[in-house]
């Protein structure tokens, strides 16, 4: 267990180390907000958490209407927000330690699939330490200032940028590949059960597992066992039948699978830089092929098919969310790489090690100064956070799109508008600006047609900035620069009134 302990620790020590520094050396007046990479998903994944913490078992989206039924079953955050409540409240440090068990679980079964693939053992550290600090060549564009984006600095490709940027995606990474590594081991019934939580957890990680699976079984096994081995894999079929409902047709979810995201995806360069030398590598696992033993071969073949397939998702973008499926792609590359180097003189693999750190070194550099992204005036986070105290499911929120992102995670308020993934963040970020810059009598107005039971205004505004007579009373204020900021909410029984045409 020595290599797998010594890569946990080196990963889990330092990944916790950034985040202890970010928190405690956030410059005055700021607040680290408990991630470094997409804050927008991040408490957009807690606001799930928060449903799951007040005891919900089915989620509704924040980004919908709170009328709209719940329809998203999640086992993650179901996990992480019963976590937070036995921890009496604590959403951030409840999903560092989901985050931090699944790494664990990761680079366990990263270790089964090096030996099995052909790994000489005595070479289990240096194998470990390619998958779990390989990267590609986007240091060098950072390293350069280029226009061109560093997509293995900035996105979830491999295992390291995993672990410090989104526990969600070392979950489903975790679970991707010990279902993998059970089909490969010919235990399908195992690898039926992690398929289906791994639906209900990450379902893209879900439809690369089926789609894996299925392609295996021509590849790997006589045509007569082909339909008694596309079994299993069909019993994974409910499951993302279900996931295809709530994200393509439930009223409350398919905003997830909107256009939008088709806009976001990696050129063919930026493809390439990223994940370029990685694929190099993994090519050497080939040489070795026919000397390998018939286990393997098989684990070689599943590794190269997840590879393969996740990148044609990319490349043919046959669905709007087509970059999901790079997450954790430099798994398999970077363990048929760390296989075939292996096996090699000594010094090769180990020599690997130090070369594809470049992506791990810069990621590091990058988070040890603080920025505007991720360290945000503290007034704005802590209004969020009081919150909590105030709001009850399904009420609403006008604040500025970055308070209500941070009240939807933190607190049951509906914010109004917080998340750009919203089809309608656009317009309504443009409402809530004529809001903040109108007169009072329009503030009024405007609170009535949204029928706002909350709302967020500098504390220095005599009586929130509403005409006399608004049924809204002061009842949380918060210090900062320029007065801070107030909570005003609707009296209770309060009606909304009929907005004008």
């Amino acid at each position: 267990a020595r290599p797998v302990v010594l890569t946990w620790l080196l990963l889990a020590g330092l990944s916790s180390a950034l985040l202890l520094r970010a928190t405690f050396s956030s410059p005055p007046g700021t607040v680290f907000v408990g991630t470094f990479y997409y804050v927008d998903d991040f408490y957009n994944y807690l606001s799930y958490v928060q449903q799951a913490e007040q005891g919900a078992l089915v989620f509704r989206n924040k980004l919908a209407p709170p009328t709209l039924a719940p329809a998203l079953v999640n086992l993650e955050w179901l996990l992480v927000g019963w976590l937070a409540a036995l921890l009496g409240g604590a959403p951030l440090i409840a999903y560092r330690l989901v985050g931090l068990a699944a790494l664990a679980v990761l680079v366990h079964q990263v270790d089964r699939w090096l030996v099995r693939g052909g790994l000489p053992p005595p070479r289990r550290l240096p194998g470990l330490l390619l998958v779990f600090t390989g990267g590609g060549l986007g240091w060098v564009l950072v390293a350069l200032k280029s226009e061109v984006r560093p997509y293995d600095v900035v996105a979830g490709l491999y295992p390291f940028v995993e672990a410090l940027a989104n526990p969600h995606f070392v979950v489903g990474t975790a679970l991707l590949v010990a279902a993998l590594g059970a089909f490969a081991m010919d235990r399908p019934g195992l690898g039926v059960v992690l398929g289906n939580l791994l639906a209900l957890a990450r379902p893209y990680d879900a439809a690369l597992l089926a789609g894996v699976a299925a392609l295996a079984v021509p590849l790997r096994w006589p045509r007569a066992q082909w339909p008694r081995r596309l079994l299993p894999v069909a019993a994974l079929l409910p499951a993302l039948c279900y996931n295809a409902w709530v994200f393509l047709w439930s009223p409350g979810f398919r905003i997830f699978s909107a256009p939008v995201y088709a806009t976001s995806g990696p050129s063919l360069l930026e493809l390439v830089l990223a994940v370029g030398p990685a694929a190099l590598i993994a090519l050497t696992a080939a040489r070795t092929w026919s000397g390998a033993s018939h286990s393997g071969r098989g684990h070689r073949l599943y590794l190269a098919l997840w590879a393969a397939l996740a990148l044609l998702m990319v490349v043919l973008r046959p669905v709007s969310f087509s970059l999901q499926f790079l997450a954790g792609i430099g798994v398999p590359l970077l363990a048929l790489g760390a296989v075939g180097l292996g096996q090699r003189r000594r010094g090769v693999l180990e020599a690997a090690v130090v070369l594809f750190a470049g992506t791990t070194v810069t990621v590091t550099a990058l988070q040890l100064p603080p920025n505007s992204y991720r360290n945000v005036p503290a007034e704005r986070w802590r209004v969020a956070a009081a919150l909590g105290e105030v709001c009850r499911t399904g009420e609403i929120l006008v604040a500025p799109s970055d308070i209500g992102l941070y009240a939807g995670g933190l607190s049951s308020c509906w914010p109004w508008v917080s998340h750009t993934a919203s089809p309608e963040h656009g317009p309504r970020e443009a409402a809530t600006g004529r809001f903040y810059s109108g007169t009072a009598p329009e503030r009024g107005r405007f609170l009535d047609e949204v029928c706002a039971t909350h709302v967020v205004v500098p504390r220095l505004w005599p009586a929130g900035g509403l005409p006399p007579g608004a049924p809204y009373r002061l009842r949380v204020g918060i210090d900062g620069p320029g007065g801070g900021l107030a909570v005003y909410s609707r009296e209770p029984n309060a009606p909304c009134r009929s907005a004008s045409p």
